[in-house]
């Protein structure tokens, strides 16, 4: 096959895989790709200068429209920039197609510019490695689309292309991902862990927006007490409130001073990244641990995983045992003593990071689109914003990664008519500068960055002595907004986050700068 008839027979793969959208990154090596896509308007093109970032947007595109989207580098280093977002897409179960020009086979372990060895580079992290050559064929018939797949493909020199092959679109030729199986409602396993606990506490994480009605009227009907992530969707659900954990500082002492001594630790969806779910791997023989989620993966060296669809089975499960909330009243009445000094402390400290959080989280529209760039952001969320039910749909990237390619997630999950506001530390922003290069490509979106800048990466100051853990810095990101044409708001205290937040409608950067020394004092006053 010639270079234009083996990228045409990929490109025709992919589309009978599912994939509508296409981020691009030019060169010379996968130049094929570009004018048979081209061709085609029926596909969506995003044109990317790096790599990295184009990988964690096509992450982002994936997540929002649940179908597989395409990544097409050439070959060399490009191939390993997408590296990253790979591991976070297999651990969230999110199919990237990742398309990788390569030079003939002739060339492999020669050293030749740029002939790297693509092959399996991706190891474990995708579910199927294909080298495509002129006398083979691309064949995803076998492939899920809970993983990421690699398609590696030998090019020979570019030459000019004289014929043009449009691949075939057929609407309504692959169905929406579907993780709706059959299964039996009657869970043993769960069961089992709910015959074995007397003072359960759930969690629940990143859960399908489809799941969360479900899940919540499974957990009326279990009664336990339940710390609920803002990824969750079902933080502020009004009927939950009577069984809801706010505070999870000091949760074990609380707990048991409460007279309710956790025994048992019930996690429903995605793996929770706070304090407590790492304390778990020190209670093995004191908490017993279950896990329901649509991921395979325990997150922790123990415990049982239920992979089940999470919508159909809630809606379908049916649990042996129940719990009276009179044994649990003590631990959450202290919970809303807790929240009620914090809220006297939010109120001393209007200028504390938790405390400008709060205030962002009651400003925000209604119904927003709220993104949280990992780590502090997700934290802070999750204790300080409010409780009002604002129907925000919060998300974050969970699987593994932690500051790189947080804004281009973010891009790839925005649409229009929506407000989007993503919520970044400072060090996030700076590892992901590139990532506005897609603006002018998004019609019709109109997106919020806000930066929290306490110069550096102050999450590690309560954990770390050494200095070095922060990365310490003095620099400011109105250049950055300028760079990318974005308008640009400084806030430095609440009385100004009002009117930062009602904004013009442009695309913006709101660069929010606590005062460290109010924020020490909030720790220290709520340790």
């Amino acid at each position: 096959m010639t270079n234009e008839e083996l990228a045409f027979q990929v490109i025709q793969e992919a589309v009978t895989f599912g994939v509508r959208e296409f981020c691009l990154c030019p060169g010379a090596r996968n130049s094929p790709f570009l004018t048979l896509l081209e061709s085609n308007s029926q596909l969506k093109i995003y044109y990317w200068f790096e790599e990295r970032s184009a990988a964690f947007f096509a992450l982002g595109r994936s997540k929002i429209t649940n179908l597989p989207v395409a990544v097409i580098v050439t070959s060399g280093t490009a191939t390993g920039e997408l590296l990253p977002a790979v591991m976070e897409a297999h651990y969230t179960h999110v199919p990237l197609v990742l398309i990788t020009a390569d030079r003939p086979l002739r060339f492999r372990g020669s050293g030749a510019p740029q002939a790297a060895e693509q092959v399996g580079l991706f190891g474990v992290y995708v579910q199927e490695c294909q080298d495509v050559t002129p006398e083979t064929q691309c064949d995803l018939t076998c492939c899920s689309h809970q993983q990421p797949v690699h398609i590696n493909v030998c090019l020979e020199e570019p030459k000019p292309q004289i014929t043009l092959l449009k691949p075939i679109l057929c609407e309504d030729q692959i169905p929406r991902m579907n993780y709706e199986t059959a299964f039996n409602p009657h869970c043993p396993e769960l069961d089992r862990f709910l015959d074995n606990v007397n003072y359960p506490f759930v969690v629940v994480s990143a859960v399908r927006r489809e799941a969360m009605e479900a899940i919540a009227q499974f957990l009326v009907r279990l009664g336990a007490p339940a710390f609920l992530e803002g990824v969750s969707g079902l933080r502020e659900d009004a009927r939950l409130q009577h069984l809801r954990i706010a505070s999870t500082d000091k949760l074990w002492e609380k707990s048991k001073q409460s007279g309710y001594l956790i025994d048992g630790m019930l996690r429903i969806g995605g793996i929770p990244t706070f304090r407590l779910w790492r304390d778990l791997e020190e209670k093995q023989g004191v908490v017993e641990v279950c896990s329901i989620s649509e991921l395979p993966f325990s997150g922790l060296s123990r415990g049982e995983v239920i992979h089940v669809p999470l919508g159909d089975f809630f809606k379908r499960c049916s649990v042996s045992k129940t719990f009276d909330g009179k044994v649990s009243k003590g631990w959450i009445q202290a919970d809303r003593d807790e929240q009620k000094r914090l809220k006297q402390l939010y109120e001393a400290e209007p200028r504390a990071e938790p405390s400008l959080i709060r205030e962002l989280s009651q400003k925000i529209p209604k119904k927003a689109f709220v993104f949280l760039g990992n780590s502090l952001p997700i934290r802070e969320w999750d204790q300080a914003a409010t409780s009002e039910q604002r129907l925000y749909s919060v998300s974050a990237n969970r699987g593994l990664n932690g500051i790189d390619g947080q804004i281009s997630t973010f891009l790839g999950m925005c649409v229009t008519g929506q407000s989007n506001w993503a919520i970044l530390g400072d060090l996030t922003t700076l590892y992901d500068m590139a990532a506005p290069w897609i603006l002018p490509q998004l019609k019709g979106i109109k997106v919020n960055l806000v930066v929290m800048n306490n110069g550096g990466g102050k999450i590690f100051s309560r954990m770390f002595e050494a200095k070095t853990f922060q990365h310490n810095h003095d620099l400011g990101f109105e250049p950055l907004a300028k760079m990318w044409g974005l308008e640009y708001q400084r806030v430095e205290d609440v009385g100004l986050l009002e009117a930062g937040i009602a904004g013009s409608g442009n695309n913006r950067l709101i660069e929010i700068v606590p005062c460290n020394e109010a924020t020490e004092r909030f720790w220290m006053a709520q340790a």
